[in-house]
C-alpha cells in the first residue's frame, strides 16, 4: 500500500490532504482493496464491477476528483506493480492493466 499512495501523491500531491483523516491508513487500506476487486471485475467485464467503478466515480466527483484523476488510479497501480515486478512484468500484465483502466474510463452510469 505504501508505495502507491506514495505513486498517487507524487502524481496528485493535492490528494493527499483528502487523506489527513486517515491517521491509521485504513481508509487507504480499503480503497486499494475495492480498487483490486474491481479491476479483476472490470477485466471480466463484470456488470457489478462496472456500477461500482461509476458509483465511486460520482462518490470521488464530490471530493474534487474529476475525469481522468479519477482514472489515473488504475494507471498509477500499474506503474507501481510494474516498478515491484521489475523484470518478472510481461507485455501481457501491462495489457490487462491499460483493459482495466479502460472499462474504468468506460464505466460511467
Amino acid at each position: 500500500m505504501p508505495p502507491v499512495y506514495a505513486a498517487l501523491f507524487r502524481r496528485f500531491p493535492e490528494f493527499e490532504a483528502l487523506f489527513s483523516l486517515d491517521l491509521d491508513r485504513g481508509v487507504r487500506g480499503h480503497m486499494l482493496n475495492e480498487a483490486l476487486n474491481m479491476a479483476e471485475g472490470l477485466l471480466q467485464n463484470d456488470p457489478m464491477a462496472q456500477t461500482f467503478v461509476s458509483a465511486e466515480r460520482m462518490n470521488h466527483s464530490g471530493y474534487g476528483i474529476e475525469g481522468a484523476a479519477f482514472e489515473s488510479f488504475y494507471v498509477v497501480l500499474a506503474e507501481v506493480f510494474r516498478d515491484l515486478a521489475g523484470a518478472r512484468w510481461t507485455p501481457d500484465m501491462s495489457a490487462a492493466w491499460e483493459n482495466v483502466a479502460e472499462a474504468a474510463r468506460m464505466a460511467k452510469l
